[in-house]
């Protein structure tokens, strides 16, 4: 009997500590691949240096890779100009890069999971592949 009530009076404390202690809790972080161009054009991803001719390919493997690992990929794509004296011509070239790497990602992604390309199959799977990989359907990058 007395064992059961310093349990009980055990347990009631540790539940009321953590009740009222304020919360650990950490915000989710979402996975993203955060693009970086400098005045030089010199593309940084992490500690990757790239070229703007290899970017769609980097893209694509960052993102189809990480499907095939986990069955998740990325949440965003981020693109930072590092100074504002970037040519636009230069952004335009990264933004269309960025884009194919996408549509590539994505055309590996339908073929791996419905056996065809995104344009043939149905709306459904369409919407389903939206909801869980939007990034493959980023527009916008900063």
């Amino acid at each position: 009997m007395i064992r059961l009530f310093l349990f009980n009076s055990i347990l009631w404390i540790s539940l009321n500590n953590h009740a009222t202690s304020s919360p650990q809790t950490t915000p989710l972080s979402k996975k993203t691949i955060h693009i970086i161009v400098d005045e030089m054009g010199i593309i940084s991803i992490g500690r990757d240096t790239i070229s703007s001719d290899n970017l769609a390919l980097y893209i694509h493997n960052r993102l189809y890779k990480s499907y095939l690992g986990t069955g998740k990929m990325y949440d965003q794509i981020l693109f930072t100009k590092a100074s504002k004296n970037i040519d636009e011509l230069v952004v335009e070239v990264i933004i269309k890069e960025i884009k194919a790497g996408q549509q590539k990602a994505l055309t590996d992604l339908c073929i791996q999971k419905y056996k065809d390309y995104f344009e043939n199959i149905s709306d459904r799977q369409k919407a389903k592949l939206r909801k869980y990989f939007p990034v493959l359907f980023q527009t916008k990058y900063n």
